[in-house]
């Protein structure tokens, strides 16, 4: 989709504006089944096309994080502060309805196009082009529907050209190309996935998304899928662009965009942070559902390093009840929303960056001058100019949304601190290389690196509060580093549910096809194994070779990431060492 230009007014406050699934991206999960399937078809017949109803009739108030309730300053929308024009909220209000101090009332509903049918990623090519084809059809998806046409695509399904993307390890993903239409992108939910992403509270994610024009442009929805808006010619993020001083303060600016400028519901403010919310659904279902596995020490030591999974679990909620009730911070109102899984294979430049004529290297070389006339937490000796950071120029600013950000399936209500973490600690991971589930801990961001994108973020569209900037940066800073081991313990618990270890679902044995009949899948045609995709369904060709779904280390990562968490538990004296079996992993937990 081509850049949508921005007034003045909306850039600071329309986060991570236009923006659609990229070749580059990577989602967490492998592909849908392992196992290759030739289904028998029944009578022909067409589907039907429906309208889901998404409400966000709900009351929704502003996101307060935790160091504005500490403090008693107010970050309300309503509450204009000087420094922010209040045209630079108008976007954001717009759709709402004032109501009670804080909160607003959101009185309309969206519609999004539904087909009950289910699409196998797995099948020979032409049964797979022939569906998709048919599934958009009946969707009614703009440019590619035909009027006059019930049901069944008049397309050429030998002009159309699927293009596997590589790098997805939460759904399989697709390019879908047809000369003379714009580019689609399907994405097919891989396996076990209801169990670690909420597919219902994920569409009412997008719908308040998209009435903000936040993410990409939903066409439509399938049993197991959607299409989406594809954004043509935007440059992913690599790991070492995230690292770069300007782009990291560009990416606090977004992400304190995204904090602010959506509004919470009341639901979601009840139920507390959706991490913890998940890390409890997952430990029960690890226990109820997997008991034989939770039940083998050798699992859990192998694993998730501790001595027996009694000892883990209690370890987790004492860390939980540490950080709820031991005065960090008021846990459960002290919410925003959150992306909640911002590695650099998520953000993207829709285009280049113009840097300004007159820039200079970032951060300042050891020994260049730098004066500034406030207080800085930067080390004297690092020769940072917090004016620079704190004040960026218009025309720095006018680009910001150039950086988009996508994949919104692990977003929702948590601690600013626990997306910030979340953000610092992908700084660890290179997805393209040879062992993309390890973590490399000399990639942690420095002290510097950390505060360079704190005071960017605190800085940008910032209240009238009365507390010195300074106090602000060190409570997200110190709240990073308590909130780390929540992330830590996040994905490793989503590793194992990933890694197929653990009891799988059963899979239906007859789904309905979009091109008519039935998927029926016999024990003859399930074990011969046949999938002819490999010449049409090709993977792109100029993108960087992204994480292989079939042989990524799942357990690996999870020991990678625990690791990591026991070593915040000992430093935080949550755990003794005794405890946990295995290398213990600290990374710098010293606080401002």
């Amino acid at each position: 989709m081509p850049e949508r230009r921005l007034s003045r007014s909306e850039v600071r406050i329309n986060p991570f504006s236009v923006g659609s699934p990229h070749p580059h991206t990577r989602s967490r999960s492998p592909s849908r089944s392992s196992s290759r399937r030739r289904p028998s078809l029944t009578s022909s017949r067409t589907s039907q096309r429906l309208i889901r109803t998404i409400s966000v009739d709900s009351d929704i108030s502003v996101g307060e994080d935790e160091f504005t309730l500490e403090t008693g300053e107010s970050q309300l929308a309503q509450d204009v502060p000087q420094e922010v024009p209040e045209e630079l909220l108008v976007d954001q209000l717009q759709h709402l309805k004032l109501g009670e101090k804080g909160t607003f009332r959101e009185s309309e509903v969206v519609e999004v196009a539904h087909v009950p049918v289910f699409l196998d990623s797995t099948l020979p090519v032409d049964y797979f082009q022939e569906d998709v084809l048919n599934t958009i059809q009946n969707l009614r998806i703009p440019k590619w529907y035909v009027r006059g046409h019930v049901g069944l695509s008049p397309l050429d399904k030998n002009k159309l050209r699927l293009i596997r993307i590589t790098g997805a390890m939460t759904n399989v993903i697709y390019k879908v190309e047809y000369s003379g239409l714009p580019s689609l992108l399907l994405r097919v939910y891989g396996p076990n996935i209801d169990t670690i992403i909420d597919r219902e509270y994920e569409l009412q994610v997008l719908a308040r998304l998209s009435r903000r024009n936040i993410g990409p442009s939903l066409y439509g929805c399938f049993k197991n899928g959607r299409f989406e808006q594809f954004l043509e010619n935007a440059t992913t993020l690599g790991k070492d662009d995230i690292r770069d001083w300007k782009t990291s303060q560009r990416i606090a600016r977004r992400m304190k965009e995204l904090h602010m400028g959506v509004p919470l519901m009341k639901s979601e403010r009840d139920q507390g942070p959706v991490c913890w919310i998940k890390i409890e659904k997952w430990l029960e279902v690890m226990e109820q559902k997997n008991e034989h596995w939770v039940a083998n020490d050798v699992n859990v030591q192998r694993v998730l390093l501790s001595r027996d999974w009694r000892t883990f679990k209690e370890v987790v909620m004492r860390y939980k009840d540490w950080l709820f009730l031991k005065g960090f911070g008021h846990v459960k109102q002290g919410l925003v929303f959150c992306h909640n899984d911002t590695q650099y294979g998520n953000l993207l430049f829709s285009s280049p960056v113009v840097k300004p004529k007159d820039s200079t290297a970032f951060p300042p070389r050891s020994g260049s001058s730098s004066t500034t006339s406030v207080s800085s937490l930067f080390p004297e000796s690092s020769n940072v100019s917090l004016e620079e950071i704190i004040h960026p120029t218009v025309q720095e600013q006018s680009q910001d949304s150039k950086l988009v950000v996508i994949d919104f399936e692990y977003a929702g209500a948590n601690p600013a601190a626990y997306d910030l973490a979340n953000h610092f600690c992908e700084w660890m991971y290179d997805y393209s290389c040879s062992q993309p589930y390890r973590c490399f801990l000399s990639q942690f961001p420095t002290s510097e690196q950390i505060l360079n994108f704190l005071y960017s973020y605190v800085s940008h569209l910032r209240t009238n509060s009365k507390a010195p900037i300074d106090d602000e940066v060190k409570y997200y800073y110190n709240s990073i580093i308590r909130w780390r081991g929540t992330v830590q313990l996040f994905w490793s618990l989503w590793g194992i549910l990933q890694s197929g270890q653990l009891d799988a679902p059963s899979q239906p044995d007859e789904e309905d096809r979009p091109s008519g009949g039935k998927y029926i899948f016999s024990q003859d045609e399930e074990s011969a194994g046949v999938h002819e995709n490999s010449d049409v369904l090709s993977e792109d060709s100029n993108s960087e070779k992204g994480v292989d779904i079939e042989s990524f280390d799942y357990l690996g990562y999870s020991r990678e990431k625990i690791a990591l968490f026991w070593g915040d538990m000992i430093q935080f004296g949550l755990a003794s060492e005794d405890e946990c079996e295995g290398d213990v992993v600290r990374l710098d937990a010293e606080r401002l």
